[in-house]
């Protein structure tokens, strides 16, 4: 009898003790069960790019307005500023010196990749509520940068951009490559060895950086270099490359984790449990290919989200707050902001 009572009284406990563990798994899968793509808004007008959330929730996102496409009343660019509790997207910023890569950092500043074609080539610094800006960057060793890309930061508050040409022919004085910005400024270039980098990524635990690799030779070519890929990048697609990152910024044993000889990786995000989401397009609006691959922190794919047909998608970035669960997608060719629900949570270092 007492063996009895005892078994009825544990049982309880076991269950609750079961449950709880479960409560603490990492969800399965990414997107919430029926959840499709909803397309949220058509502001701009050409190419969407630099989706990312302030602190407060809303969202910033680029549209680039190449010259070869807008030969008059071109504005240099348009940073829209879309608030996900209304709906409604405003002018942020015009020109924005041809905004490609948008970032908030732990500071809540938002970090812009100003790119070439009349645009700023530097990385600016501005305050999202005042509008105060300062630059960042916009020389490496005396020698102009060539186009800030794309833009991404660590716990510590450094700054990780990638500089590579995709449009125009101006002149180029530095090669295709990755830099870090310390917190005094110091400005180091950590990878000069990709034939085009693009999206950049740090991981949550800080022990990661993910560089997106374009192998295109339709794009411009850079005479500076690098006259090759280290990684022998596909020419007609790319890949992502993750490096080993240390406590200093350092990056070592790098190593392609993702291939692709058709698409080329663009824009890119994070979630919390360290799973990296890919942007992949062709870039040709007339024949469009596009996917969205999920990697794992092994560097192993965990899913492929489908984005709607006929359309280039070309950058990814989570909401926040009560909106953390929300990955937006921009487009481009012509401009579009998407989103779609998950069961993961976006990830931002604050």
């Amino acid at each position: 009898m007492k063996f009895r009572i005892v078994k009825i009284l544990l049982l309880p406990a076991f269950v609750g003790a079961f449950l709880a563990a479960c409560a603490g798994m990492a969800p399965r899968g990414v997107v919430e069960q029926g959840a499709k793509w909803e397309e949220i808004s058509r502001a701009g007008r050409v190419f969407g790019e630099g989706v990312v959330a302030a602190k407060d929730g809303r969202l910033y996102i680029s549209d680039i307005f190449p010259t070869a496409a807008i030969k008059e009343n071109n504005p240099g660019g348009t940073i829209w500023r879309y608030d996900p509790a209304t709906g409604q997207a405003e002018k942020y910023m015009e020109p924005s010196g041809m905004a490609n890569g948008l970032h908030v950092d732990k500071d809540g500043d938002l970090i812009i990749a100003q790119g070439a074609d009349t645009g700023g080539r530097a990385l600016l610094r501005r305050n999202p509520a005042t509008g105060a800006t300062a630059v960042v960057a916009n020389a490496y060793q005396g020698k102009k940068l060539n186009s800030p890309n794309d833009v991404t930061s660590d716990a510590q508050g450094r700054i990780y951009f990638t500089d590579a040409r995709y449009i125009s022919m101006d002149a180029m004085e530095l090669p295709n490559a990755v830099y870090r910005v310390d917190r005094d400024g110091k400005i180091t270039q950590i990878i000069a060895d990709l034939w085009r980098p693009n999206g950049i990524e740090v991981s949550p635990d800080g022990k990661r950086l993910y560089v997106a690799d374009n192998g295109s030779k339709q794009l411009p070519i850079n005479p500076v270099g690098p006259a090759k890929d280290r990684f022998d990048v596909p020419a007609g697609g790319g890949g992502v490359v993750a490096y080993d990152l240390d406590a200093g910024g350092n990056v070592s044993n790098g190593r392609m984790i993702l291939r692709n000889e058709e698409i080329g990786p663009d824009g890119m995000a994070m979630d919390s449990d360290g799973n990296l989401y890919v942007a992949m397009h062709n870039g040709n609006p007339k024949a469009p290919k596009a996917d969205i691959v999920v990697l794992n922190p092994a560097g192993e794919i965990i899913e492929h989200l489908t984005a709607p047909a006929g359309m280039l998608n070309t950058q990814l970035g989570f909401g926040r707050g009560a909106d953390a669960g929300t990955l937006y997608m921009t487009r481009a060719l012509p401009w579009g902001l998407y989103r779609i629900k998950t069961v993961r949570r976006g990830h931002y270092f604050n």
